[in-house]
């Protein structure tokens, strides 16, 4: 890559709330080195980082300086890992972002809702990104309860449900580690829902092969 190439890429700017050096628990098995992005276009009633939802707690920084701290980590971790707020928002930033980790010869890792995949596939398709991260929030057969949990109007679930299901059958089909991950709140997302979700995946899972798949319950914290 030419280095006015890098430079750019560099010079890129993204809104983050932070970031954790070294995290032990967002890429299964794996230390990374995690970024909050700022915003998000679900408003799940439960969500746990509302303040970087909100940019409540946001500044704006500059991609080459994230690489950076990637690159001093590099002794004690492998994975950079992006989550929020919902990464594919600032689609720009994170690719340019996933792209200096590459030069580093870093690993990339993203967290999403799914509900962008056009950015996963452009990520896949040119090689950036080794892990994801998938928050199926509950059952994809039935968007109006989705909406419910992820805070979305009827309508609006009615079409973003559908590209969950694209991104999570692009990550199948195009990714070595997938992680699939719904949290358990009471009175949203309990047993029943969780077994509809366990039938779909295992569904999906079987017919696209290849990956390395591993599902996670998560314990609602009521932090907020």
């Amino acid at each position: 890559m030419r280095q006015a190439e890098v430079e750019r890429l560099r010079s890129v700017r993204a809104r983050v709330a932070g970031w954790k050096d070294l995290s032990l628990v967002d890429v299964l098995g794996e230390p990374s080195l995690t970024i909050w992005f700022n915003y998000c276009n679900f408003r799940c009633p439960w969500c746990q980082n509302g303040h970087v939802v909100s940019g409540e707690v946001s500044r704006e920084v500059e991609v080459g300086g994230l690489a950076d701290l990637a690159a001093a980590s590099y002794t004690l971790v492998k994975f950079v890992h992006v989550t929020g707020g919902e990464p594919t928002l600032q689609d720009e930033a994170l690719e340019a972002l996933f792209k200096l980790c590459k030069l580093s010869e870093m690993k990339t890792s993203l967290s999403t809702n799914g509900s962008r995949p056009e950015v996963v596939r452009r990520l896949a398709d040119e090689g950036l990104l080794d892990h994801i991260a998938l928050d199926v929030k509950g059952p994809l057969n039935d968007p109006e309860r989705y909406g419910r949990i992820a805070g979305l109007g009827i309508a609006l679930a009615r079409e973003i449900v559908p590209r969950i299901r694209e991104t999570l059958r692009l990550a199948l089909g195009n990714l070595s580690f997938v992680e699939i991950r719904t949290t358990l709140v009471p009175g949203l997302v309990e047993e029943r829902e969780v077994m509809e979700v366990v039938g779909e995946l295992r569904e999906e899972v079987s017919q696209a092969g290849g990956s390395r798949v591993a599902y996670v319950l998560q314990q609602f914290s009521p932090s907020e």
